[in-house]
């Protein structure tokens, strides 16, 4: 399919833009293409649409320029293909608490956006990932393990299962994370100790092992290529377990590339730093995810995921 018109279906199909809507587009120097072409889409079909380079940023969480936070927050539709993500900036929770729709898309390629999950049954996954949430959402504990080392648990007493059941960003101040189709929790606050053994990407699209140990919610040991180890110089925030997800889209592809490879069926991957949007406690400038591929994975007593296979008919 031709990439401008995928970009027109996934602007129509995801955040439901009207005529009257202000349309922004933010991408940076290295996504710049990706944002040409959602801002050739709006214009095919009319749209009210700016296209903003910002500055790449330096990681996740990086809030942009205050001139760019001002037009966010006089924005309806905020579309972000960018370098880092923007999901978890004061700019964003300023632009929502306006009632923007936001569509963020850190590391989002040309490539994926010709194939790959936004090319899913979003209607079929959003049935499995509501399914999931009335089995489990008053669950209380989850246990990851993996043949690649890892074995941690925490609690999730009391808090939310987000449903990213269908990429639909419909509301006034809701925010979707292209491709969609995930479910994820704010893990409760220093109850998180064990190992886990990142062995997907982490940071972006760092492939090599990572091998993290936990004690009360936070990273106290950290063993693996230089890069991600500059997470150890954000302080104890960025070191805090945030979140865990589980991947429900089955058309999403393990690629290396953090944005799609959180949403493939089966797989698992945890956030350090900021919840404070989705639950949390944990409020900074900085959201990072690292994948585990191929996880054990139990909720309360019951396993719902086996060597990565979903075990459970949801």
């Amino acid at each position: 399919m031709e990439k401008e018109k995928k970009a027109e279906l996934t602007l129509m199909n995801c955040l439901s833009p009207r005529r009257s809507d202000r349309v922004l587009i933010l991408c940076d120097r290295n996504t710049l293409e990706m944002g040409q072409a959602f801002f050739d889409a709006a214009e095919t079909i009319r749209l009210n649409a700016i296209l903003i380079e910002i500055p790449v940023g330096t990681h996740h969480g990086d809030d942009p320029p205050n001139i760019v936070a001002d037009a966010m927050i006089h924005s309806d539709v905020i579309v972000a293909p960018t370098t880092f993500s923007i999901t978890y900036t004061n700019a964003t929770r300023a632009a929502l608490a306006r009632g923007a729709r936001i569509a963020t898309m850190p590391g989002m390629t040309m490539d994926m956006l010709d194939k790959g999950g936004l090319d899913a049954d979003y209607e079929k996954i959003a049935k499995t990932i509501r399914k999931f949430g009335r089995k489990f959402q008053r669950s209380t504990r989850v246990r990851v393990v993996s043949d690649a080392g890892t074995d941690i648990e925490f609690s999730i007493e009391g808090r939310n299962w987000i449903l990213d059941d269908n990429g639909v960003c419909h509301r006034r101040g809701s925010i979707t994370n292209l491709p969609a189709g995930k479910v994820f929790i704010a893990p409760v606050e220093r109850t998180a100790s064990g190992r886990i053994v990142i062995d997907g990407a982490f940071m972006g699209d760092d492939r090599e092992i990572i091998d993290l140990a936990l004690k009360d919610g936070h990273i106290v040991s950290m063993k693996g290529p230089k890069g991600a180890m500059t997470l150890m110089d954000h302080g104890k925030c960025a070191r805090t377990l945030c979140e865990f997800g589980i991947g429900m889209n089955p058309k999403s592809r393990v690629i290396g590339n953090i944005l799609e490879d959180q949403k493939a069926l089966g797989t698992v991957h945890f956030g350090f730093g900021d919840n404070s949007t989705f639950g949390g406690q944990v409020k900074c400038d900085i959201h990072v995810d690292g994948m585990v591929l191929s996880p054990d994975v139990m909720i309360d007593n019951a396993q719902i995921i086996e060597k990565g296979k979903l075990k459970i008919k949801l």
